[in-house]
């Protein structure tokens, strides 16, 4: 005790707690919800559609003839944009009495949207022509923190028929059923099985990535005239068919140079005129599906251009689903 300390020890506590008692201090209590998870499947079927908002830097001459640096919106939504909005409605919205106004500007009850992977946004994500084909839209998860409610499931079936737009363009007769996509929103995203899954359904969802086949369908063109059963000599019946994919220069500005190996497993050709044809193929998860067909200045081998011997360029690209998109 204070009384059976040493002299010393009692005069430096007595002015530690004289310092103590000149301190103000402000209690901060905070109440959160945990993050919960909302896992489903998704299709794109709009080419000016991307997965999450996608801005680029531009150039703006103001009025005074002076040159602003700005950011620029490319594509007319995204599948983030139509998703997240509506289940943060559907679990009453997200608390903002957590976020930190500093000048971090930290903002803590959000909506996190996570893919399985990603397609450009000039590429659809379609479901399989055929039903020989055993795929699915592409699996996603959502972080939703500091909510106010946790959905039923019936908030999460309301929320899909939101998404997918199906009640409002059922009561004005528009509904434009497909077997390509789900849904008939006008924006091209459609959702399916929507439901609550624990948090490993989001920290494995790239993981499990790697283990999916990738199904596509693609327009090519080449400079060479091929008749349709040379053409098919030349692509078919090499399969699988192991690839050497350096990083592609498109994307060489944000990702490191490096070379991967994928597999592509399956390739059927469909044959339109002598310089025109048509893909449908699969793939390992990550394998570059236009680097295959043009070649990329030699950076993919072997390659469609390289098959053939000559100049080929892919016009059109639709992922057709992915195997084993379910979630477990």
């Amino acid at each position: 005790t204070i009384e059976r300390a040493s002299p010393l020890l009692l005069s430096e506590c007595k002015d530690w707690l004289a310092k103590q008692a000149a301190v103000s201090y402000n209690l901060h209590v905070a109440v959160w919800r945990r993050a919960i998870y909302v896992r489903g499947l998704y299709t794109k079927s709009r080419r000016d559609v991307s997965q999450t908002p996608f801005y680029v830097p531009t150039t703006v001459i103001e009025n005074n003839g002076h040159r602003k640096k700005s950011m620029k919106r490319l594509g007319v939504s995204s599948v983030d944009e139509e998703i997240s909005p509506v289940l943060e409605s559907y679990c009453g919205g997200i608390s903002e009495l957590n976020n930190v106004e500093n000048n971090n500007n930290v903002v803590y009850g959000m909506v996190k949207f996570h893919a399985s992977g990603r397609e450009d946004m000039d590429v659809r994500m379609l479901l399989p022509p055929t039903n020989d084909v055993k795929a699915t839209g592409r699996p996603f998860c959502c972080e939703i923190v500091d909510c106010f409610r946790l959905p039923t499931q019936t908030d999460l079936q309301n929320a899909l028929n939101k998404i997918n737009c199906t009640e409002s363009l059922k009561s004005k007769g528009e509904v434009m059923p497909s077997s390509r996509f789900y849904g008939s929103n006008l924006n091209g995203v459609g959702v399916k099985s929507l439901g609550l899954a624990p948090s490993t359904a989001y920290k494995n969802l790239q993981a499990e990535t790697e283990e999916k086949v990738k199904h596509y369908g693609c327009v090519c063109w080449c400079e060479k005239a091929f008749s349709r059963e040379d053409m098919e000599n030349l692509l078919h019946d090499k399969y699988p068919l192991l690839l050497n994919q350096q990083t592609p220069i498109r994307v060489l500005h944000r990702r490191s140079n490096s070379v991967r190996q994928r597999n592509v497993r399956s390739l059927q050709v469909n044959w339109f005129n002598e310089h025109w044809f048509q893909l449908h193929l699969s793939t390992d998860a990550g394998t570059y599906v236009k680097e295959f067909v043009h070649g990329d200045l030699g950076r993919t081998v072997p390659s469609v251009a390289s098959l053939l011997g000559c100049k080929t360029d892919i016009l059109q690209l639709d992922c057709e689903g992915i195997e084993g998109g379910g979630f477990n």
